[in-house]
């Protein structure tokens, strides 16, 4: 048993005990609380990889707009939850720092930026949304607004971007929007699918 699992354990049977729930409640709530629990501790590891490598505000804001994206859209998918956090928060960490050097350098192409977010809504349109073997999408209702979802979300972003006259904002939210988008493509999911 992990330490995540074992914190979740701990708290689903005190909230279980003082709530009287039965078994089905029991698993529901370890769920949320497992996510829950989750979301802060890649909360807390990319905060602190961005402030350890002081990209702080480029690494927040590639997680903000590639974790959005990843919550409608899915992609490549671990075997664990830990996995997941590790490897998101230091792809954010790393794009987070690329950023703040693309901006330090002066990089200004928004049409480049631009181009990459094209090409990232043309990704989520063919593939989006993307599910695992653990949750599958079996509805073709949910199916479909999660596909207008996440392209809505890359149309917004794409405004954002366009609009916005802060290079490091714009160079941050392309780099999160493109990397969560490359995570679509069926070689990086299992089976290809």
């Amino acid at each position: 048993m992990n330490f995540s699992e074992n914190i979740s354990n701990k708290l689903t049977e005190v909230i279980v005990s003082e709530l009287n729930y039965d078994e089905d409640k029991k698993e529901i709530i370890a769920y949320a609380i497992e996510n829950v629990l989750f979301t802060f501790l890649g909360l807390v590891s990319i905060v602190f990889l961005g402030y350890l490598f002081d990209s702080l505000i480029p690494t927040v804001i590639a997680a903000f707009f590639g974790g959005t994206l990843r919550r409608v859209s899915g992609g490549a998918h671990f075997d664990t939850p830990l996995k997941c956090l590790a490897v998101g928060s230091l792809v954010y960490s790393f794009l987070g720092v690329l950023a703040n050097q693309l901006a330090i350098r002066g990089f200004n192409h928004r049409s480049y930026l631009l181009v990459a977010v094209i090409i990232s809504l043309f990704l989520v349109f063919k593939f989006a949304p993307v599910d695992s073997e653990a949750k599958p999408i079996n509805s073709g209702k949910l199916k479909f607004k999660l596909r207008v979802l996440s392209i809505g979300f890359v149309i917004v972003s794409f405004i954002l971007i366009g609009i916005a006259n802060n290079s490091l904002f714009c160079i941050s939210t392309t780099l999160g929007i493109a990397y969560q988008s490359i995570t679509l493509i069926p070689i990086f999911n299992k089976g290809g699918r």
